[in-house]
């Protein structure tokens, strides 16, 4: 049977029915598959969401023979558009909690999580349309005499119970008493599952109990849920929708709270709202992403974590206040000289051109007023950061890493301000330096780039770019290999360092040390005009950092 020989437009207009819903959604058309396939085989329907066509595989369907369940199975797509998730921002919600109650699982369960709320609701009008779809996909992959995928075998026992179905309905005769010796009360845990999960208050508490409930069958496999059938159409929330996610949910934490103190599981909740917590959110995000995703997902996720904390110590940035001397040429408005008043305040000019023949007797004065001052730069300073991105750093995206943030601090404001930022990210080797950048997120990117390894400070790179570009606001950021460096590094270390001090605006050593230390080793350039040193000694205090660093800036 062909697509032409369904009634695709009466089943489309009856699983619109089925939610009550008027969705902005094209009629169905053949399944078309994606670049790359799919994760397992694919699906028997979906939705594009950004194209938003729902799509139908109808050679799947005839396979199958269940043309009579299009409605069903259209209802069933309409479900996860309408209603589970409600948001994709609540998508990205339960992911992460799904990594905190299941760590370790490569491939998420909140698509089989969905399946379950929306087959109940569809299922009070379809519910045999439903159960012949998980029938002939039974019939199909099922073998005589073996088990099968324990997780599976579990979800359709909730149907069994849910709808009031015979044991091996839709399971199959075949695995019951494999399940049974494998995983004893496993039908009780099924009732009990479909007794319990649909009069939970929250989806965000429904989903602790999911998980609670599923962690005996899946067993942390990464292969348990793949070939499970209408698992996998449900849209995977992106990077905008974890922005927000990964600072933490307050209906998650209490959700998990209270799976505690029902005795569900017996994990500690761990909060998740400062930014070593959106961190850990980001990397738990990361595990059920394939591997070609996950840098481009990491890097923007991690820049916009960076760009919250940095906006918590924005900090003013310098601008330019070079003034000329003051010159007395603007004349005044002119006025009658009197007698006694200095003959050089006479503008002989005007009183002719004014007094005509009386000018010798009646002559104008006019005061020459000065000049205000001028002042010859606009806007600010451009900024070049010196990241020091060595082992003794932490990796940003792992935990905060305070000198980095301190480095997003100041670009962030040298560009709002309308300056332009270079970054030299060095560790031992090779160095990264960028050009100069206009753009706050590049730049941030940029800053965010991590080495590893020992440290050595690029003073070639600083003293040809002093001499290539005066005047610029420089700023070193590092910890106590920076003074190793400078006293036991290469030689004349101290001398460039001096001369890069010599042609900047300013240049700022910000260290991850004790002030004493780090006086001692700078002794030498401690005094030069255009030197400020700022000493971190808890980079834990980000806010007392910031104002460490503004203070240097602006400090006379």
């Amino acid at each position: 049977m062909t697509a032409a020989a369904i009634d695709v437009s009466t089943a489309w207009r009856d699983a619109l029915a089925v939610w009550g819903a008027n969705v902005n959604l094209s009629p169905p058309e053949p399944h078309e598959r994606p670049k790359g396939g799919w994760v397992a085989e694919d699906p028997l329907a979906y939705i594009d969401l950004e194209t938003r066509q729902v799509r139908v595989n109808f050679k799947l369907l005839n396979e199958l023979q269940v043309q009579h369940c299009l409605t069903g199975i259209l209802a069933h797509e309409l479900g996860h558009h309408v209603r589970f998730p409600h948001t994709l921002r609540m998508a990205a919600d339960l992911r992460l909690m799904e990594q905190r109650l299941l760590p370790g699982l490569s491939q998420s369960l909140t698509n089989l999580f969905y399946d379950l709320q929306v087959n109940e609701f569809v299922g009070h009008t379809h519910r045999e349309q439903l159960c012949d779809v998980y029938r002939a996909f039974r019939r199909r992959d099922g073998k005589a005499g073996e088990r099968g995928d324990p997780l599976f075998n579990f979800y359709l026992a909730i149907y069994e119970e849910l709808w009031g179905l015979e044991p091996g309905d839709l399971v199959g005769l075949d695995p019951l008493p494999l399940m049974e010796k494998e995983f004893p009360g496993w039908r009780a845990d099924a009732r009990m599952f479909a007794q319990t999960f649909y009069d939970l208050p929250t989806d965000y508490l429904q989903f602790a109990y999911f998980c609670s409930r599923f962690a005996r069958y899946i067993q942390l496999d990464p292969n348990a849920i793949k070939g499970i059938p209408l698992a996998g159409d449900v849209q995977q929330p992106g990077a905008d929708d974890f922005a927000e996610a990964v600072w933490g949910n307050v209906l998650s934490d209490e959700a998990i709270d209270e799976a505690i103190e029902r005795g569900w599981i017996d994990q500690g909740s761990e909060q998740s709202g400062d930014g070593d917590g959106a961190l850990r959110n980001l990397n738990r995000a990361l595990a059920g992403m394939p591997g070609s995703a996950q840098a481009a997902f990491r890097d923007t996720l991690t820049s916009r974590i960076y760009k919250r904390l940095a906006e918590r110590h924005l900090i003013a940035y310098p601008r330019l206040e070079d003034v000329t001397a003051p010159e007395p040429f603007l004349p005044t408005t002119v006025e009658e000289w009197e007698f006694g008043d200095d003959p050089r305040a006479i503008d002989w000019q005007q009183t002719i051109l004014r007094q005509g023949h009386l000018a010798g007797a009646m002559p104008l004065r006019r005061e020459l007023e000065a000049d205000a001052p001028t002042v010859r730069g606009h806007g600010a300073p451009p900024l070049e950061i010196y990241l020091d991105t060595s082992g003794s750093m932490p990796a940003p995206h792992m935990g905060v890493n305070a000198m980095t943030l301190a480095a997003q601090v100041l670009l962030m404001a040298a560009i709002r301000a309308g300056s332009k930022v270079r970054g030299v990210v060095y560790s031992y080797g090779p160095i990264l330096a960028s050009d100069w950048m206009h753009d706050e997120e590049n730049a941030r990117r940029w800053l965010l780039k991590y080495a590893g390894g020992g440290t050595d400070y690029p003073f070639d790179e600083l003293v040809r770019s002093a001499a290539e570009n005066a005047g610029v606001l420089r700023v070193i950021i590092s910890d106590s290999d920076f003074l190793y460096n400078v006293s036991n590094g290469r030689k004349h270390a101290m001398e460039d360092l001096a001369a890069g001090i010599a042609q900047s605006r300013l240049l700022v050593a910000m260290l991850r040390l004790d002030e004493a230390s780090a006086r001692a080793a700078l002794k030498p350039v401690l005094n030069l005009p255009n030197f400020r040193l700022v000493c971190v000694t808890n980079p834990g205090d980000l806010g007392r950092a910031a104002a460490a660093l503004a203070n240097a800036l602006f400090e006379e």
